[in-house]
Order: structure tokens, then sequence, then C-alpha cells
């Protein structure tokens, strides 16, 4: 080894060197702290790299290792343990940001782990050492190889310092009352130039479903257990051997008596009331249509297996009173489960210091976009369900993604241009690399 020319075993050599090296610094120094880098340190490191590769092509000539870096012994071993690793990252469980690490090496913090780092450094001095070889010796029939080497050392260059940069939120907001106010991952609150208020959250449910439980409250039946949907044109279904038809259908009902007392009293005192009466007690009561807040689905279902019938309400349930099932036999019970959200969206107004104000929706993998905020809906009160009256979202500010973006872009552009554009061997190229 080590004689010239280099070949891949000493590229290897050097990722390996690498990979011990992080492995020190992971148990000496502890994690990466990219919070370090906000800017303008991530505008100093940028400077240094840049340096970097720029001394490394001007000792080009008097400095084996710096022509070393442009070759392809050099890239492929640092692709395949980067490569490696960012699959280990895929199939290791990441812990959330703002936690430790879930294992003694730092392999569940990928992105902060030491022998990560320091193996996309090397491959970012590699990518950006032969984009300036190609750009300072440029021919139009390399053009393609240019364009994918800029564009990737762009994307890796923003998106490891610009990490520091970027912000991810969550603000909580409840009905008409403007927020500004955020938490990042560590609970720290945060003071926003932008004020979101919650005008009405609504929800889109998917038709109400019935099955059949045990004695423990686990669907019966062996595998995946049966299960049907209520939807407008159901009739009747089999359910473990019995046959269910909808008689009545109520889309939002309380049990029967409640209704008044809802009116009369403060929500939280009425579901107190409500678990304390019990589900089947209310049942028996019946259902009426209510259309405040609290209301749930209800449906008025027989079911009949051989001469044996049974006959009554199954509901959902709400905040305001517990689930409601038809006893079919002393160990299985006919119940409706928790309507699922097919589309949950919060109607909003934002404000922002310079003066707009902008009335908008936001619902989920819909982000509203104002001054370089992203704005995402991710969950609300789930014990109030579709009457919920907070809404939390997810607000996320990235200065360097337009970076990021543009170097994917080039990147996609080149790899187009290899397939179309002819690729001419140039001698003087050649003897840059050796």
């Amino acid at each position: 080894m080590w004689k010239k020319p280099w070949g891949y075993a000493e590229g290897a050599t050097l990722v390996a060197g690498l990979f011990v090296i992080g492995v020190l610094l992971q148990f000496a120094v502890g994690s990466v702290e990219w919070e370090l880098l906000r800017w303008p340190a991530n505008l100093v490191g940028l400077f240094l790299v840049a340096g970097l590769i720029i001394g490394a092509f001007l000792m080009r000539r008097h400095c084996y290792f710096c022509r070393f870096l442009t070759t392809a012994e050099a890239a492929v071993p640092a692709i395949a343990v980067g490569s490696l690793l960012t699959v280990v990252m895929g199939l290791t469980r990441q812990v959330a940001p703002g936690h430790p690490a879930a294992d003694v090496l730092g392999l569940t913090r990928m992105l902060r782990f030491w022998p990560f780092v320091l193996t996309y450094l090397w491959m970012t001095l590699i990518v950006g050492s032969v984009g300036l070889r190609q750009l300072v010796h440029f021919r139009w029939q390399s053009l393609p190889s240019l364009l994918a080497h800029w564009g990737l050392f762009m994307a890796l260059v923003s998106a490891t310092l610009g990490s520091a940069d970027k912000q991810r939120l969550k603000m909580y907001c409840l009905e008409h009352q403007p927020e500004w106010r955020a938490l990042d991952d560590w609970q720290n609150v945060r003071e926003l130039p932008i004020a979101i208020e919650l005008n009405r959250f609504t929800i889109d449910e998917y038709p109400p479903k019935l099955m059949v439980v045990d004695s423990v409250k686990r669907p019966a039946g062996e595998g995946k257990p049966a299960v049907v949907s209520v939807d407008g044109n159901f009739k009747e279904a089999v359910l473990q051997g019995w046959t269910v038809r909808v008689v009545q259908r109520l889309e939002n009902a309380l049990p029967k008596g409640m209704a008044a007392m809802v009116d009369r009293m403060p929500g939280d005192m009425m579901s107190h009331i409500g678990m304390q009466t019990g589900g089947m007690k209310l049942g028996k009561r019946g259902f009426e249509t209510y259309k405040g807040r609290g209301g749930a689905a209800a449906l008025l279902v027989e079911a009949r297996r051989g001469s044996t019938v049974r006959r009554g309400w199954v509901s959902s349930g709400s905040y305001l009173f517990p689930y409601v099932p038809l006893k079919l036999t002393p160990t299985a019970e006919l119940v409706m489960p928790d309507r699922e959200p097919s589309r949950y969206v919060s109607d909003v107004n934002i404000y922002t210091k310079s003066g707009r104000s902008l009335r908008t929706q936001v619902e989920v993998n819909h982000p509203v976009t104002v001054e370089g905020w992203k704005i995402y809906q991710t969950s609300y009160d789930e014990n109030m369900g579709k009457w919920s009256t907070l809404s939390i979202f997810e607000l996320v500010r990235d200065p360097w993604q337009p970076a990021v973006y543009l170097g994917m872009a080039l990147l996609f552009i080149g790899a187009v241009l290899m397939l179309f554009m002819p690729r001419n061997n140039d001698d003087k190229e050649k003897e840059e690399r050796i």
C-alpha cells in the first residue's frame, strides 16, 4: 500500500481512519452540536470548506494527496461508507430532536454521529475538488458532470451547514385567541414575528363502523377482525355470525335527556356526569338529535343470530358521554369504534409584524407559507374530537432550503444531460488527475 498511484485500498484506508477518529470523538466530546454553527458561524464554516478545496487545487502539482482527491479511487470508498451509514440510519429508529441517543454509540442520532459527519465532509471535499477542477478546465463535453458535481456539492453543504439555522417549532392555538409564542424541541418558549388566530377547526370523518368485541374489549374472532363500514349504501352485514342491520341513524346525537343538561351545565361537568352514568344505561334511554358541541353518531341496530334478536343503540361516544355498546351475549358486544378523520382543517387568521393580515386554511400536507415560515397542521385535541377548540401547528423556517433545492436541480439537470451529450476523454484532464 501507499505506492503511487494510490488505489481503492488507500482510499478505503483513509475512510476507515476517518471512521475511527469519528468514534473516538464521539466518546471524547459527545455528539456533534450543530447548534454551534448558527449564522454567522456556518458562513465561516463555508469559507473554511471552500478554502480547503481551493488550497488543495492550488497544491495539486506539489502534493500527491491533493491530486488523489479528484480520483474515483478516493470517491468510491467514501460513497460506499456514506451510503452504508445512510442505510443504517434508515433502518434504525432515530430519536426525536432534543432527546439523547437511545444507544451507547449514537447510531440513533445519526445526523450528530461523528463518523457520519466526517464521512460526508470527506465526500464534500472530494466532490468540490472535482467540480473546481472541471470548472477551471471547462469543456462543453464535461458540462453534465460539472453540473452534477456542483449540484451535489451545493446540496451537501447547504443541508449540513444550514441545519443549524433551521427552526422547527410547535404552536398551540385556541379558538379566537391570537398566539405568537411557540415551543422548540427543548420546550423553550419562542416569540415569533407572526401570530396565528384559530377561527374554527373542522373534521371530515369517515362513515361510522361496527365490530364485535369480547368481554375484555378485544375484537372477536381470530386473525383480522371483521369490521363493516356503515355508509349511505349500507343495508345489512354479517359480523361473527350475527346479521346486523341499521334501523335508524343519527349523525350528531346525545342520549335522551342529556341535551337539556348540557345546555345548562359546563362541558367538563357533563363529561363527569356522563362517565358516572355509564354507556349501557345511556343506550337504554335512546338518542335524540343534537346540533351543539359534544354530539356523536348513534345507530339504532338490530342483530339476529338464529332465533336470538338484539336491538338497541350503539355510539362511539364523545367527550360528553362514553361509548354505548349493544350487549349480544354475556361475552360479546356490538360496538362502534371511534370514527377516523378523513380530513381536518383549521380556518385561521395570520398576522405579521410588517402589518400583513391573511385569512386562510391550513390542513395536513397542505402547508401555508408566510414570510419564510411554513405552517403545517399536525394535530388537535383528540379528546374533544371534531369539537376540538385547539389546533396544533408546526412552524418550520429553513433559510438555506432554496440553496438545497437549487443544488438538487443542478444535479438532476446534469444527470439528464449525461444521457444525451457524448463524453470525450481528454488527455489534459487525465494529466490533472495523476
